[in-house]
């Protein structure tokens, strides 16, 4: 590439690799999150716990999923600071790496049949190396496209890597739903690890994808000046600190509600009888809706501009949980799919609108560290927990749903009121900022 290129140029020569290099990272993170979260729901309780009851057993199942959690603002923090210091693709490949080589050992690991406590620990162990990969995953794609993609196309573009997020969860669906069709006792012994080891050929493909993809132009730009931002992550802090705050907050509906959909839906649609296969089958099609429909609105905020795409998602979301249980307590399979359409493919493409909007509210010396904290901070609070808060909250209200639906509801309207006190940011320029940062933060607003 010519090094006197235009924008025009760089976008176009780069846009056939990155493309395709961000959005498979963000399907492999997602199809490991979900893959471990149905098996959470389905069968760790089972195959790890089984000196507890029913109830504890899919409690504790559900708490190794919610350690991964605890480790992602961690990763955020770790991979954060190296995409801001040595390169967004550098710590793309790290945590690709890192989340498909734990993956993969999950699918490997001895159960507590083979040899006791030591299994679930192992367990954890691997599900803290997830997490420590997966903070970093999604918001480093983001961030490469954001700032490769031109001004008036970039919440199009910037979208798509979170289509990998909805095709990730579908292809762990998918998946899934073909092991829990096998007879109970080849599922229990060999068909609960084929999803795991899959990751190994989708992280290969990803890895050979991704080496590819050249390094962003921002950081390109930024390189002569960040060796004024030590340490990235404290500088946002400091410089920051509101806007932050309010992006954790906005984030709540995709931390919590997501979790509720796609990892509690499935057991409780065990527990009023609904077959695994019928329900992971219908989290697929809730899947396919969302990967259509976030394109759809990153491409409505180039035209009517972020903040109204966020709101009025966001609203949504607060009008969506109860006709979702509602639909589910039908048990009726069909109606169990439109359930998950509207959840997934309504509510939760939140993911269209959030891109480009987080890429925008955060200075290029600081935007990867910034952008993760911000997402996975509540992640940690809401995400890896929202199972196990399900659970209680559901034998709170003595087998009704209805107190879970007010928490996603609650969630949504905070979301609401953070974004309308954050700025609109569609068009801003991601070029690093030449000026001291206190100075160019206090302008920012928030």
């Amino acid at each position: 590439m010519s090094p006197t290129a235009t924008p025009d140029q760089i976008w176009a020569e780069s846009r056939r690799r990155l493309i395709p290099g961000t959005v498979i990272g963000s399907l492999i993170e997602w199809y490991d999150i979900a893959v471990y979260g149905q098996a959470a729901a389905l069968v760790f309780g089972t195959l790890f716990f089984p000196e507890f009851s029913d109830t504890a057993g899919r409690v504790a199942a559900f708490a190794t999923f919610g350690v991964g959690y605890f480790a992602r603002p961690l990763g955020a923090m770790i991979f954060g600071h190296v995409g801001d210091k040595y390169g967004r693709r550098f710590s793309l490949v790290c945590t690709l790496l890192l989340m498909g080589i734990a993956t993969v050992v999950i699918g490997l690991l001895p159960t507590y049949g083979s040899i006791g406590m030591l299994a679930p620990v192992l367990l954890v162990v691997c599900r803290l190396l997830q997490g420590l990969g997966v903070g970093a995953e999604y918001v480093g794609a983001v961030t490469m496209v954001a700032e490769f993609a031109p001004a008036k196309k970039r919440g199009y573009f910037a979208s798509l890597p979170a289509s990998g997020v909805f095709l990730g969860i579908g292809l762990a669906a998918a998946v899934s739903a073909s092991v829990a069709a096998l007879p109970e006792d080849q599922l229990m012994s060999w068909g609960w690890r084929v999803p795991f080891l899959l990751s190994f050929v989708v992280v290969g493909i990803g890895l050979l994808i991704r080496l590819r993809v050249p390094e962003s132009p921002v950081f390109a730009e930024l390189k002569d000046a960040r060796a004024r931002t030590k340490v990235p992550a404290l500088t946002m802090i400091k410089a920051m600190p509101k806007r932050l705050l309010l992006v954790m907050v906005a984030n709540g509906v995709l931390a919590f509600n997501i979790y509720v959909v796609q990892t509690y839906s499935l057991s409780y649609l065990a527990g009023k009888g609904v077959a695994k296969s019928s329900a992971l089958v219908a989290l697929l099609v809730g899947c396919a809706v969302g990967a259509a429909a976030i394109p759809v609105l990153g491409k409505v905020s180039d035209r009517s501009g972020r903040r109204p795409v966020y709101l009025a998602v966001s609203a949504f979301c607060a009008l969506v949980p109860f006709p979702f249980f509602w639909l589910l307590d039908t048990r009726n399979v069909g109606l169990v799919v439109v359930a998950f359409a509207l959840a997934l493919g309504g509510c939760l493409a939140m993911f269209g609108s959030q891109a480009a909007f987080y890429a925008e509210l955060f200075p290029a010396q600081y935007r990867f560290s910034g952008f993760a904290l911000g997402r996975e901070i509540p992640g940690a609070v809401l995400s890896g927990p929202a199972p196990v808060i399900c659970v209680g909250l559901v034998a709170l209200g003595a087998g009704s749903p209805n107190l879970v639906a007010v928490a996603m509801i609650v969630v949504a309207v905070a979301g609401l009121l953070a974004v309308l006190a954050l700025p609109e940011t569609r068009g801003t320029d991601l070029a690093p900022m030449v000026e001291p940062f206190p100075a160019v933060t206090e302008r920012a607003g928030a």
